[in-house]
């Protein structure tokens, strides 16, 4: 399949836990209550590593670090009637540090921790569910 550079957009984003206190970080969207993880789009010239570790930090206040994990996540929205495919790169990540969060002024969001065995009950969509079980069975083996 092929897009034009303006069907497409780049993001990344990353699952951190703190396994001192066996939680996942999420973020919740003051707006919808929607819970997922922080994610956003790639700036021009950044990596997409540096996007995850940027994007943790401006949306929930957490220094973290990166390990890859394989997984794309590949959705098709519709924005003002034009149709996007998005490309999200996930890492999973440990907490190192939280820091002043960084919002947009169009950005409503709260980070909030989540026990990890309670986690997936909590997340809103089907497929952040699933990275999670994904992050999960990486982690574990």
């Amino acid at each position: 399949m092929l897009y034009s550079k303006d069907e497409f957009v780049f993001s990344a984003g990353a699952v951190v836990f703190d396994a001192n206190r066996e939680q996942v970080l999420t973020i919740v969207d003051d707006d919808s209550g929607r819970v997922s993880f922080p994610k956003g789009q790639l700036d021009k010239g950044e990596t997409i590593e540096c996007a995850a570790r940027r994007e943790v930090e401006e949306e929930a206040g957490v220094v973290c670090n990166l390990w890859p994990l394989g997984i794309v996540a590949v959705q098709t929205r519709y924005y003002e009637d034009e149709k996007i495919t998005k490309f999200i790169y996930w890492y999973a990540a440990t907490f190192v540090e939280t820091t002043a969060q960084k919002l947009e002024e169009y950005e409503h969001m709260t980070p909030k921790w989540i026990d990890v065995a309670s986690a997936s009950e909590a997340l809103t969509r089907a497929e952040d569910k699933r990275l999670l079980q994904l992050c999960l069975e990486s982690i574990r083996s």
